[in-house]
């Protein structure tokens, strides 16, 4: 059976936050658009509706960054679980034949 390179595991693990970082990040330059389209666009009637789509935009956000954080979570686990399994069955095979 092929062992699992939990290392590799951990760093995709580290990916997985980076990128939500960046999808964080895009909460800033969504704010500074906003602010820029109701400077160039005062008096227009669609600009009531900006407040409701930031905060959708907000919300996906959230969303989109938790699930990001829980799969790198996962993935974690995942590979602290099969470490802890391998060092078990090591020690138990270490036990039995010695």
């Amino acid at each position: 059976m092929p062992k699992a390179d939990t290392d590799w595991m951990r760093r995709r693990a580290d990916d997985i936050d980076a990128v939500a970082q960046q999808v964080k990040k895009q909460l800033g330059v969504a704010d500074d658009a906003e602010a820029e389209l109701k400077d160039g666009a005062a008096g227009w009637s669609f600009l009531d509706g900006l407040g409701q789509v930031e905060e959708r935009w907000e919300d996906l956000n959230k969303l989109l960054r938790d699930e990001l954080e829980q799969a790198a979570e996962n993935i974690r686990f995942n590979a602290g679980s099969y470490d802890g399994n391998e060092n078990f069955l090591t020690e138990l095979w270490h036990d039995i034949t010695n």
